[in-house]
């Protein structure tokens, strides 16, 4: 992958550049998902407001990252930063702690009167995937872990992981005479070191086509270099940047309030009708209203989006085999839904409320990264090629063996048989 500092983005936002700084001062050597990490933040501040229309459907401008890299190389405490950030500017944001259906969806808890006496009503207790908010799964390697308790929380993240306002975000778990029902507004921070067999899961299980997948392998002389490095803070303050943290928390601050401001005043509503609107659960209906009108494509757009989509398949024709290219296939949908929603991140940190070509090329270079990574990644150790070879060696001993056997007439079942064993 480039070197941070190589990227256009980073070269054009100062804000970027000064957040990957700080970001770098607490995990050190681990740049590119501090990168993700600021869309992260940002897509939850945008999701109340924006909606990316796609046809007759939507996308929202959430960003989803599962970070797989060996234990002790800074992905914990990485997010000690990103928290700070979301709590100085207000975003909600929650550890995951049980992976039970109650602990996830929420549950019925039954009310009681003065008297201690069941009143044959009952309240909702929300879950950790209800709401709006972002949640770090710090151990991300139990998500990994092939059992039934494990499987049902994919499948809860993978439906989390919907577009906001689609229904299909709607997590369900019925109950005996009951169930229970929320709407899931999460962005998911997943880490986890590698556990065996995390390739064949990556490609087995829909979770990984959501979510923004980096993956990096640490050897001793990486260790060793950010050891030193580490060591070379102690009693030593941290260098200056032109950004500072106040700085960036209030560009996320402003950014937020342009955003909103713009929805209100395109729908001519009061912050106070806004507000209402929110508690009612009546605010959907005013963003995909407009959301053709929040942002609007350059005259290039969709011509620069179509020139990276066959950049994509070129990556899956040109240099990989044709078994390898059509199970990494699975993930394009997942980068082309992303190239919408990141290129939209850069418009908002231009400030233009027009997404041109130069958005969607600073969205594309570190998407095209991060796909590169994932099939070099895939390619290390997902032998398709081999065992297609070894099922072709079998098959043409077994032809082999047909062709040198005698035929003979199996009983009711006519001629052309062959005997195992004469």
């Amino acid at each position: 992958m480039k070197k941070i500092e190589d990227y256009e983005a980073i070269k054009k936002f100062p804000v970027l550049e000064g957040y990957l700084h700080h970001f770098s001062q607490t995990s050190i050597n681990n740049e590119i998902p501090g990168l993700l990490s600021f869309f992260f933040i940002q897509g939850q501040l945008l999701l109340p407001y924006v909606r990316i229309p796609t046809g007759d459907n939507h996308l929202d401008p959430r960003v989803h990252v599962f970070w797989i890299q060996p234990s002790r190389t800074g992905k914990s405490i990485a997010w000690n930063f990103v928290s700070e950030i979301m709590q100085e500017i207000g975003v909600d944001y929650e550890a995951f702690a049980s992976g039970t259906d109650a602990g996830l969806i929420g549950s019925n808890k039954p009310l009681f009167d003065e008297n201690n006496k069941p009143t044959g009503e009952t309240e909702i207790v929300p879950g950790l995937l209800a709401g709006q908010k972002a949640i770090n799964f710090d151990e991300g390697s139990i998500l990994l872990t092939p059992n039934k308790h494990s499987q049902e929380t994919v499948l809860y993240l993978q439906t989390a992981c919907n577009s906001v306002g689609s229904n299909s975000n709607i997590l369900v778990k019925h109950l005996k005479g009951d169930k229970v029902e929320c709407e899931s507004k999460v962005s998911l921070w997943i880490t986890t070191y590698p556990p065996s067999g995390v390739k064949e899961y990556v490609l087995t299980k829909g979770i990984f086509q959501r979510v923004l997948l980096y993956w990096q392998q640490w050897d001793m002389d990486m260790r060793q270099e950010v050891s030193n490095t580490r060591l070379g803070t102690f009693f030593q303050r941290p260098d200056d940047n032109e950004v500072s943290k106040d700085d960036i928390c209030e560009y996320f601050k402003t950014t937020e309030k342009r955003v909103r401001d713009r929805l209100l005043d395109l729908s001519e509503t009061s912050y106070t009708q806004w507000e209402e609107m929110v508690k009612k659960n009546e605010a959907e209906e005013v963003v995909q209203q407009y959301m053709w009108d929040m942002f609007t494509p350059s005259a290039n757009y969709h011509t620069s989006l179509y020139q990276k989509s066959d950049a994509i398949y070129e990556l899956l024709t040109d240099r990989m085999s044709v078994s390898m290219s059509e199970v990494v296939a699975s993930f394009t949908p997942g980068i082309e839904n992303y190239l919408g929603i990141i290129s939209l991140h850069m418009a908002v940190l231009d400030e233009s409320w027009e997404i041109n070509d130069d958005h969607v090329d600073m969205a594309f270079e570190i998407l095209k990264d991060l796909f590169v990574n994932l099939i070099e990644w895939l390619e290390g150790s997902v032998e398709i090629d081999s065992n297609k070879k070894k099922e072709n060696k079998i098959l043409e001993a077994l032809t082999t063996a047909f062709n040198a056997s005698a035929d003979f007439e199996l009983e009711g079942k006519g001629g052309g048989w062959r005997r195992q064993k004469n």
